[in-house]
């Protein structure tokens, strides 16, 4: 209890070589009462066509926080699916941001269940996808207690012929009231081949709550684009420019300033290659 950690804890799984390989990682954080912590975990595989299968549990004790960062860069035809688990105590905050690049299938599962009063809960990523690539990204958030607050800010930038998913839900039960909770997922397609799913729900069952959800998908806005080339900046730069405005709201929002300086530079050499 009451343990505060100053550096982040960094967890790098690194699949090398070229051999097909099956791994189920495990992982299980629980944060003390009053404690905080910042947690990372990074996937990253060179050419191997490895299906990764990753289990994180988390436990947020009462007036805890946990800062959580998940990234996942894997080799292009690797498969990547992920489910975590988090349960918060009274008073607890949690913050996650998951950053997907590459592999020819992702997909995200989080659960989440706030289960303690004046408990809060934020959750954000940022997902790139190609070619033939899909990702996916299912969430369902329980406010099991009143006096709680909870966000879900996704976005997803795709190319060619890339697809994906968002459905996100949050549950308010019966007696949790005075929840607040929002829900947003943005999505940008460079691409008329690309293809999007999104779906955010809401289900609630309280009457006195501050609840929202709201959804956009679609491509470069040619009004901007026009009026920056008209101000002497070519078509490539221009467009650039834009997607990375869209991308870097959610990536400055990352706290560990290390990690977010990494996660700008992994986003503009995505850019430099796939715009």
């Amino acid at each position: 209890p009451n343990v505060k950690i100053s550096n982040p804890i960094h967890v790098l799984f690194i699949y090398s070589g070229n051999d097909n390989l099956f791994v189920n990682p495990q992982i299980n954080i629980d944060i003390s009462h009053s404690s905080s912590a910042t947690f990372i975990e990074q996937y990253t595989a060179g050419q191997s066509s490895s299906f990764q299968n990753t289990s994180v549990f988390c436990c947020v004790k009462e007036n805890a926080t946990l800062n959580h960062v998940r990234i996942f860069s894997n080799a292009d035809e690797a498969i990547n699916i992920s489910s975590l688990y988090t349960e918060q105590a009274e008073g607890s905050n949690y913050e996650y941001f998951q950053f997907v690049n590459s592999s020819v299938l992702h997909r995200s599962d989080i659960y989440g269940k706030l289960n303690g009063v004046n408990s809060s809960c934020s959750l954000s990523g940022l997902t790139l996808s190609k070619d033939k690539q899909h990702s996916a990204t299912y969430i369902n958030t329980d406010h099991a207690k009143p006096h709680c607050i909870s966000s879900q800010n996704f976005k997803s930038i795709l190319n060619d012929m890339s697809s994906g998913v968002f459905n996100g839900r949050t549950v308010v039960q019966e007696d949790s009231q005075k929840t607040n909770s929002k829900q947003s997922n943005k999505n940008l397609l460079l691409s008329d081949k690309a293809l999007m799913n999104s779906n955010p729900q809401l289900e609630i069952y309280a009457d006195d709550v501050k609840c929202a959800h709201g959804s956009t998908t679609g491509a470069l806005d040619k009004e901007a684009l026009f009026y920056m080339q008209s101000r002497g900046i070519n078509k490539e730069e221009a467009s650039s420019l834009l997607i990375r405005g869209f991308a870097s709201e959610l990536i400055n929002e990352v706290q560990h300033e290390e990690t977010k300086k990494y996660l700008l530079n992994k986003f503009d050499h995505w850019l430099r290659y796939h715009n």
